[in-house]
């Protein structure tokens, strides 16, 4: 059934492939980005546009006002852009959350990592290891991934029909068959464009309402 999706994040690589697979299946869509230049010609002429920052309330109103009713984000640490102690994108879900209430969205897709955990992982060595690294390595995208997911998690599970879908090492490639399950159960790597379809259908499937599954391929 085709819907109206706001999309956050679209100008990243799996947000460009969300998009793409989203106007193929008829969806409208309507996208908040920072800079649209970076958005292909197919996706930008077929969408409606609305640019800001997440710290602009008025801007991120405008957009979620748009008549959706289900949101998919791909809003995810740039570490070129975070500053020690800043959490950007877990500031700007402090907005966005109670926009989407207020707005009645019903379905919530928002993007994180294995970094955010949840009771029912069981972490193998090698992926308590790559996220250790990160940790290590990339302290202040851990901080923020472990910022804004406890926002939506700790949300009633029948609230925005949120579901956290959590993502490996994101490679691009054709689309493959998906698992969702929780870490230990599932592969270190997804395609971007598989990532896409799994999201499409997830919509409406609705399997994974108030949850927090990795996602990766099978």
């Amino acid at each position: 059934m085709p819907r109206h999706i706001l999309v956050f994040g679209s100008t990243s690589p799996a947000g460009i492939a969300f998009c793409l697979a989203a106007l193929r299946d008829s969806h409208t869509l309507t996208l908040f980005v920072r800079n649209a230049t970076k958005l292909p010609d197919e996706v930008s002429s077929n969408a409606t546009i609305v640019n800001g920052q997440l710290t602009d309330a008025v801007a991120l109103e405008h957009a979620i006002a748009c008549g959706a009713t289900t949101c998919v984000s791909f809003l995810g640490p740039v570490m070129n852009d975070l500053k020690k102690g800043e959490k950007p994108i877990a500031d700007g879900y402090k907005l966005i959350i109670p926009m989407l209430q207020k707005y009645g969205y019903t379905r919530t897709l928002v993007l994180s990592t294995a970094s955010f955990r949840v009771p029912e992982d069981h972490f193998t060595i090698l992926f308590s290891l790559m996220v250790w690294l990160v940790y290590l390595f990339a302290r202040a995208a851990y901080d923020e991934i472990n910022g804004f997911s406890p926002l939506v998690a700790q949300l009633p599970t029948d609230e925005l029909g949120w579901t956290i879908y959590r993502v490996p090492i994101l490679r691009n490639g054709e689309t493959r068959e998906v698992a969702a399950g929780y870490v230990g159960k599932v592969g270190l790597t997804i395609e971007r464009k598989a990532l896409a379809e799994w999201l499409l259908q997830e919509m409406e499937r609705k399997t994974w309402i108030g949850k927090c599954p990795a996602v990766a391929n099978a």
